[in-house]
């Protein structure tokens, strides 16, 4: 159905279409005037706020981290962190996050680490790999355990059915 107007869509309701009509037109100013009320403002912008932070911290174990960083509020962070060890070990992770992605270089003397650049990041490894002897295990033969038999009943699982669920009708007891 087709109306070929507000005021006719709002007459049609019942007989009464004066009064009808009437309270059509009061909701149909007040929308006007709530309309015509609203200013568009412009978004303010602000301009990029650089920012840095910095920490270091002796870790229990007598190892220490910390970890700088530096934005220019407009997207580009730089930054570095540091782990070393009590063993003498550590890493040291430059790393820089900008509109070319998130890049890394990780310069590290931990036993096991290879110059290798995996997932675009440029690992500079100087551990000594032969610094550790390979670990040599003989194969361990599975241990048998016997079956223990259960009070429960072979096939049977039991499900959680709250009490006002209806297939729970007959089961409980009311108090």
């Amino acid at each position: 159905m087709q109306f070929g107007s507000f005021l006719e869509f709002c007459s049609s309701f019942t007989n009464h279409s004066v009064i009808n009509t009437m309270k059509c037109l009061i909701i149909l100013s007040a929308l006007i005037v709530a309309i015509a009320a609203q200013r568009i403002v412009d978004q303010e912008v602000y301009p990029p706020i650089p920012y840095s932070f910095s920490y270091s911290a002796d870790t229990e174990d007598g190892g220490r981290s910390a970890h700088e960083e530096q934005g220019d509020g407009a997207g580009r962070v730089t930054g570095s962190y540091t782990v070393q060890g009590e063993g003498g070990f550590g890493r040291v992770v430059d790393y820089i996050a900008d509109e070319n992605g998130f890049r890394a270089t990780v310069r590290t003397n931990e036993p096991g680490t290879a110059n290798q650049n995996p997932a675009d990041v440029v690992m500079e490894s100087t551990a000594d790999n032969n610094a550790l002897p390979p670990v040599r295990t003989a194969p361990i033969a599975p241990v048998a355990r016997p079956v223990v038999p259960t009070n429960s009943r072979p096939g049977v699982r039991y499900i959680l059915v709250p009490i006002t669920d209806p297939r729970a009708q007959g089961y409980y007891r009311r108090r």
